[in-house]
């Protein structure tokens, strides 16, 4: 691995990315850093080889190869190698979204990290460094892109409280594909369970765990989503017929769901979207 630094084209255009670059690159061996005062920016150190300390908020770390360390702005820290070469890939990046992104993959304070996917995060940050090297006008514009994939990623490659709820995401895709294929039939919270071989009750866990929401209000959403759907391809269709098509029984059911998730009723769905005043045949009879 060849030693590099490359920093960001920071501009005023540039701060009002949700993310930007401030410094990237890569160590083949990383010397001793001490900030007493911290560093304005968000860093991800990546750790190829090799193995190191980190001092931070009071704790000391080890971060072998295979683990990433995050550390949150002007917060004091100093790390070394204990087993070279302590082999590095770092980012630094600012920006209005980059602690909302950290946080939606639990990243929420500085720490050393187990990564999941260690080919597919070495490609990310490999990515990174290739865009910064890229000196024209649209370096911040490419470098910014790539960091807020790679944020919106990380739930998916750190092991932290939200990998246990990715987990459980996985767990329900069976479930979510067949609510997408069949919502418009009769479906029980008993058949949605043995699609993901678990008991109903467990099934209501997951997901709650996975997307706070009850399994059959899941399946409300997707009906509501088909009927929307529904509406905007066949406008002159009877509501009452939507509803049916849409899997509800009940038209005055299916019009009290609608609302509450729409915020509206299908008629004024309709009107909202450009169809013009209701005929007799958009009524409910």
């Amino acid at each position: 691995m060849i030693d590099s630094i490359y920093f960001g084209l920071i501009t005023d255009s540039t701060k009002r990315l949700p993310v930007y670059l401030t410094i990237t690159g890569q160590w083949n061996n990383q010397e001793t850093v001490r900030r007493p005062s911290g560093f304005s920016s968000y860093q991800w150190l990546f750790v190829l080889s090799g193995e190191g300390v980190i001092y931070v908020d009071g704790q000391v770390k080890k971060a072998r190869a295979g683990q990433a360390i995050c550390l949150f702005p002007d917060e004091p820290h100093h790390y070394h190698a204990v087993s070279e070469p302590w082999s590095v890939i770092f980012l630094s990046m600012e920006g209005s979204q980059c602690s909302p992104l950290l946080d939606l993959a639990g990243v929420r304070q500085s720490d050393v990290f187990d990564i999941t996917d260690f080919a597919h995060m070495k490609a990310d940050l490999l990515a990174i460094i290739r865009a910064a090297s890229l000196e024209d006008s649209y370096m911040d514009l490419r470098c910014s892109k790539l960091i807020y994939n790679f944020l919106l990623d990380l739930a998916q490659r750190v092991n932290t409280s939200q990998h246990t709820i990715h987990q459980s995401v996985q767990r329900l895709q069976p479930v979510i594909q067949y609510i997408k294929q069949q919502c418009q039939h009769q479906i029980t919270i008993e058949q949605l369970a043995a699609k993901a071989n678990v008991t109903p009750q467990y099934l209501c866990y997951l997901f709650k765990q996975a997307m706070n929401v009850r399994p059959m209000e899941y399946v409300n959403r997707e009906r509501i989503n088909l009927s929307k759907q529904l509406i905007f391809l066949e406008p002159h269709q009877k509501i009452r017929e939507i509803a049916k098509r849409s899997g509800f029984e009940h038209p005055s059911y299916f019009c009290t769901v609608f609302k509450r998730l729409e915020g509206m009723t299908p008629e004024e769905f309709k009107r909202f979207h450009g169809y013009g005043s209701l005929s007799n045949s958009s009524r409910l009879s």
